[in-house]
């Protein structure tokens, strides 16, 4: 069941990543804009599908490799730092934690093969562990907030370069989804309170940003 679970969700995701993909190129900036709205509606019906579909069943993993010693205190790990708060003034948290899960696994071999490591605890997080096994990257999904951590007490320099290309690029992808085409708040994943500069502000908090 699972297995058929998984490869009939790759083919969907994969289908519907190529067809925006496509249109993006080919599209007129009005068919571009309508492109936008129906790739945010789409991320947030299928996040409240898996939601619902996946609820206490494995299905809803990527894998469950967070360590048991690494308990939770308080919505953060014991020896983690905390890097990035980004407050959300509204947030379709299952629709946005699915485009950030289908972006994260897909930075697993940036910038070399096999680098990073994605697993989930939770609905509510996702995990990059690194390779060296230095550090990990903890993004954690509330309705208040998106929470980026910091596992581990000495990481590698090269964690550390890498860990700022991951961060870079995910704020990259928020800042996409917040301001990104003529699409209405109420129909975005993500809008942020006023000023409105939370990304930038950051990104300033990224180890050699």
């Amino acid at each position: 069941m699972i297995p058929t679970v998984n490869l009939i969700v790759t083919f969907l995701l994969m289908s519907v990543t190529n067809a925006f993909t496509t249109s993006s190129h080919r599209a007129t900036m009005s068919r571009s804009d309508h492109s936008s709205t129906m790739q945010m509606s789409f991320f947030d019906d299928m996040g409240k599908f898996f939601d619902n579909f996946g609820s206490g069943g494995e299905e809803a993993k990527i894998s469950s490799t967070t360590p048991s010693e690494d308990e939770m205190a308080d919505g953060t790990y014991t020896g983690s730092k905390r890097i990035i708060t980004i407050p959300a003034k509204t947030m379709k948290m299952g629709g946005l934690r699915l485009y950030c899960n289908l972006y994260l696994m897909g930075v697993q071999n940036t910038p070399e093969k096999g680098c990073w490591k994605a697993s989930k605890s939770d609905d509510s997080e996702v995990n990059l562990r690194y390779v060296d096994l230095s550090g990990s990257i903890i993004i954690q999904f509330s309705e208040e907030c998106i929470t980026v951590d910091r596992l581990g007490s000495s990481p590698s320099n090269k964690y550390l370069m890498h860990e700022s290309m991951i961060l870079n690029g995910f704020l990259d992808e928020l800042n996409a989804i917040v301001y990104e085409g003529d699409v209405s708040d109420e129909n975005r994943l993500l809008t942020l309170p006023e000023p409105g500069n939370q990304l930038e502000q950051a990104r300033g908090a990224i180890s050699f940003g």
